[in-house]
């Protein structure tokens, strides 16, 4: 079991690191038929809560 800290990602940091998974899985027909699909979808709900975060600044 890892006593590492648990890292706080920001906004853009989770953004970028779905967008470079999902980069990865362009090239893989068996892993972007599983988990494209669920990447894409959360890189969808990130984008939308920085609109609204930027909307209510």
């Amino acid at each position: 079991m890892s006593s590492a800290p648990k890292r706080s990602y920001s906004v853009e940091d989770f953004s970028e690191l779905i967008n470079s998974r999902l980069q990865q899985l362009e090239g893989t027909q068996e892993a972007r038929q599983r988990y494209g699909a669920l990447l894409a979808i959360l890189r969808q709900q990130v984008d939308s809560y920085r609109q609204r975060k930027s909307a209510g600044k």
